[in-house]
């Protein structure tokens, strides 16, 4: 890097330019000492190799921190000590889940394969205290127990 006069470059412009018009030029027409090719052939070599990608979501989504949790039976997975609600329907599950640990507002469930399945949110915990809920618990039965 020291070999770079930095005080020729007036912008990053300038500095960019620079860089393409020595890769192009330079670095893509010489033989390469560890491949033993010209790095531009090795690439056109293998291009079938190469996987684009369809969006720019999806490339968002490659990048992003991947973990596995077991959803709890209050259908919530912790993550980086937040507390996400998830659908109903993962409760008892080992998940798929993806995040941005620079913004904690959202995270999403994927499958096995890689396609995107919901996007979970951190538990609001006042908005979740006003839930009315359902009163599906039976009533224990203490009729066994004699009051002698």
């Amino acid at each position: 890097m020291n070999v770079i006069p930095w005080s020729k470059f007036s912008s990053l412009k300038e500095l960019n330019a620079s860089l393409i018009k020595y890769i192009e030029n330079d670095y893509n027409q010489k033989i390469h000492s560890v491949i033993n090719e010209k790095p531009i052939d090795k690439f056109i070599k293998h291009l079938d190799r190469i996987k684009f990608i369809s969006c720019k979501q999806e490339l968002d989504y490659i990048f992003l921190y991947r973990v596995i949790r077991k959803v709890k039976n209050d259908s919530t997975v912790s993550i980086q000590n937040i507390l996400f609600e998830t659908p109903l329907e993962y409760v008892g599950q080992k998940i798929n889940i993806r995040y941005d640990p620079s913004s904690m507002d959202k995270a999403y469930i994927f499958s096995d394969d890689g396609n995107l399945l919901d996007t979970i949110y951190p538990v609001k915990k006042i908005d979740n205290s006003k839930i009315r809920r359902n009163q599906n618990i039976k009533p224990v039965n203490f009729s066994s127990f004699s009051a002698n």
